[in-house]
């Protein structure tokens, strides 16, 4: 008898019957984990990359970074950014403010003075660029009577719109080497529209001054000269001839209204004739700078006698003036504040 595997149909047979089967073996198989030593193993959405799934940063974002960027704690009253508590300042010509120092940390050297009321109000506040640099090379020396200095005083007494300014004065001494009251070239500087009380904050190396038409002016921590922003300067001219030199460099870039007033040792407000600028473009005028720029005489613009106060406590009042003397009205400004 043949071996049952020596059959050559048999064998066939077989072979068909194995590979009919095979998928059901298969099947089998698969419900039982194959040890090949390389397991497959689905990822988890904890194992996806950040990188991946980070989407891309929006126009939004971008400027929600910026504005964080620029936030600046605001804690000094002085700091604060507000429009003035009433329209007009009294006539009355009082003397009831003092003048305290602000320190600045770590160095202790001082940043600012500002000026209070007796009812505990800021009403002002100044300091001074004391020389050893590109604007006034010479350094303040009171021991030896060297009193250069470029003094930036802001008032805003009673916190009132009507009086509000920065004085610039210039410290120089004369031919014989003497500072005297008489050789201090001082230029009295008002800023339209007057939205807000000037106030100044300090960010590491900056101070920044906030004018009352809201643009901004960064003056150096240190020295105090000016950075950046709607302010610019010239160095201090200390030409001995007292008639050849020349008034505060002091410019203005901004897109309101600026009102100038320069004098020699008194008050730049009496007797003089100012300059009132407008920082807007006008497109209905083809005269050039002449456009924007006109001459009013002081008289018109300041009370000359007691307190020395602007005549015009409302910007509505001042404009219509302007229209009348200047051709040119105050502008809307939009300025971006850096705030806290």
């Amino acid at each position: 008898m043949k071996p049952v595997l020596g059959n050559p149909i048999l064998r066939g047979t077989i072979a068909l019957l194995l590979c009919a089967s095979m998928p059901f073996f298969l099947g089998a198989c698969r419900s039982t984990p194959q040890t090949t030593g390389i397991q497959e193993v689905e990822p988890t959405k904890t194992d996806v990359p950040l990188e991946s799934a980070k989407l891309p940063e929006s126009d939004v974002d971008t400027a929600l970074k910026q504005n964080k960027e620029k936030i600046i704690p605001r804690l000094l009253p002085e700091s604060l950014i507000g429009a003035p508590t009433k329209e007009t300042v009294s006539r009355r010509v009082e003397y009831n403010t003092t003048i305290n120092s602000r320190s600045s940390e770590p160095s202790r050297k001082v940043a600012w003075q500002y000026r209070m009321n007796r009812r505990g109000e800021i009403v002002g506040f100044e300091f001074s660029n004391q020389g050893g640099n590109p604007i006034l090379a010479p350094r303040r020396d009171a021991v030896k009577n060297q009193l250069f200095t470029r003094d930036f005083q802001f008032r805003f007494d009673e916190r009132a719109r009507q009086d509000i300014y920065l004085m610039v004065s210039d410290w120089a001494p004369a031919r014989d080497r003497v500072f005297r009251l008489s050789e201090i070239m001082n230029t009295l500087m008002l800023f339209f529209p007057r939205k807000f009380l000037p106030a100044i904050v300090n960010s590491g190396g900056r101070n920044i001054l906030t004018l009352p038409t809201g643009e901004e002016v960064e003056f150096d921590a240190e020295t105090h000269e000016i950075r950046r922003g709607v302010l610019s300067e010239t160095p201090v001219d200390l030409n001995p001839n007292r008639q050849a030199r020349q008034f505060p460099g002091i410019d203005y870039r901004g897109s309101g209204v600026v009102v100038r007033v320069n004098s020699r040792g008194v008050d730049p407000r009496i007797g003089t004739t100012a300059t009132v600028t407008s920082g807007a473009k006008l497109s209905s005028c083809d005269k050039g700078a002449s456009c924007n720029q006109c001459q009013i005489p002081s008289k018109d613009l300041w009370d000359q006698t007691g307190a020395v106060r602007f005549k015009f406590s409302t910007d509505a009042d001042f404009e219509r003036l302007l229209i009348a003397r200047c051709g040119f009205s105050l502008p809307e400004i939009v300025a971006e504040i850096a705030a806290g």
